[in-house]
């Protein structure tokens, strides 16, 4: 048996992960963030349901969006420029030193990273006196440390959405 060596290809997509299914979890990451506050009305089930699910589901959508994007951007720089042409790309925004206060415009390609490089990941609830489980709004809190220094990136979900639809073609 003989190994395909595409690494030079054209036609090398790297994971080669359908654009279909990176829509299919834009819209499944849409839905949950936007089905969370409708919970409350649903009954103790369908609150259990929600506390038993939610943030990881969010999580792990999230995690594959910012793979793909990241695989792609990669894979193909200059079909990703193509397609953001034109777009504002801040998608939230970027602490490169939590201690600095110093805050930066988020972009999509940056934003993937701190998903994929993140510590600990916290949601924003509706509620002032938030745990998990509660209703949620659309954005997410991401922190880890790059050397010795902690940065945090806030994600406007819906804005990451709305860029990452771009680049699916």
């Amino acid at each position: 048996m003989t190994e395909l060596d595409l690494r030079q290809s054209p036609w090398n997509e790297g994971l080669g992960i359908s654009s279909e299914y990176l829509d299919h979890q834009l819209y499944l990451l849409g839905c949950m963030v936007h089905a969370s506050p409708v919970f409350d009305s649903l009954g103790d089930h369908a609150l259990n349901l929600r506390a038993k699910f939610q943030e990881t589901q969010i999580g792990q959508a999230l995690l594959t969006v910012a793979v793909a994007i990241r695989n792609a951007m990669d894979q193909n720089p200059s079909r990703a420029g193509y397609w953001l042409d034109g777009i504002d790309e801040n998608v939230g925004t970027l602490y490169p030193t939590v201690e600095s206060g110093e805050q930066v415009s988020l972009t999509i390609r940056e934003a993937c990273n701190k998903v994929i490089h993140c510590a600990s990941i916290n949601f924003h609830y509706l509620s002032d006196a938030p745990r998990r489980g509660l209703a949620l709004e659309p954005r997410a809190h991401l922190y880890g440390t790059h050397g010795d220094k902690e940065w945090k990136a806030t994600i406007d979900i819906n804005r990451f959405i709305q860029v990452a639809a771009q680049l699916t073609g």
